[in-house]
């Protein structure tokens, strides 16, 4: 046990999820008890120890200064800190916060103790630094295990580097985008064996925006199939907002280009 790396997984504000999809993976759970020595895990170990870690895997967002006060310590305690999840890597959809007026939700605010009180929601590398991320929402458990795997291998982890339409044809799915479903597919990072297309339902975008995506093209893409720009802007925002770049430039580029034309 001595030899094995000391691994922690923990959860700041988020749905618990990304934690759950290790749990509720029989076959993944017990390869990684067999692979590292877990000091910390909520739901399955009464002790969690957040001491001198090799690695540690952070679920959720912050968005309390208890959250921010947890990250931190956990940080400073790790050799090497993962983001697990879309709360955690891009904020998710609890960031859509930052693109609603207060108006739409100032009603659910409450005075709360210091501790609690709401913050801007933020992914996790927003405060520290993260050394990987596993995206997804959630993140598969087959997928973690490859990751821990990959660490205790010595080598640097890496995500998956083609879109989820790439998965789709290997599938032998047909596009959705043909059938008038707006799939973020082509500009989303795939690794998730195209999971949702392939129950006949869009791509959301959970693990994050391709760096290379072309977006005034894909904008225009569905305006083509009728989508309408509250439509789009939404959608693109619902997962990833904080990472992608300002929608209004854009759209007022493709306007300019079509009056243009």
């Amino acid at each position: 046990m001595s030899n094995k790396l000391k691994v922690g997984f923990f959860g700041i504000t988020g749905c618990a999820g990304c934690l759950e999809s290790v749990i509720f993976n029989e076959n993944e759970i017990v390869g990684l008890f067999n692979l590292v020595d877990v000091q910390a895990f909520p739901f399955i170990k009464g002790a969690n120890n957040d001491q001198a870690l090799d690695v540690a895997f952070m679920e959720g967002l912050v968005a309390s200064p208890r959250d921010l006060e947890t990250l931190k310590h956990v940080r400073e305690n790790a050799a090497v800190l993962v983001a697990l999840g879309a709360c955690a890597g891009t904020g998710c959809i609890p960031a859509m916060r930052h693109f609603t007026p207060i108006e739409n939700y100032q009603h659910l605010l409450r005075e709360k103790e210091d501790d609690i009180k709401d913050v801007e929601p933020t992914p996790i590398d927003a405060h520290v630094k993260v050394d990987f991320s596993i995206p997804g929402c959630p993140p598969n458990g087959k997928e973690i295990l490859e990751v821990v795997k990959t660490v205790v291998a010595g080598k640097t982890p890496r995500n998956y580097p083609s879109p989820v339409c790439i998965e789709c044809r290997r599938n032998g799915k047909f596009c959705l985008l043909e059938y008038g479903k707006p799939c973020l597919g082509p500009i989303t990072y795939g690794g998730c064996g195209a999971i949702c297309p392939a129950s006949n339902f869009e791509c959301w975008g959970c693990r994050g925006q391709m760096d290379d995506a072309n977006l005034p093209a894909f904008i225009e893409l569905l305006e083509s199939k009728g989508f309408d720009w509250d439509f789009i802007q939404k959608r693109l925002r619902t997962f990833v907002g904080l990472k992608i770049p300002a929608l209004e430039p854009i759209r007022e580029e493709l306007l300019k280009a079509e009056k243009v034309k």
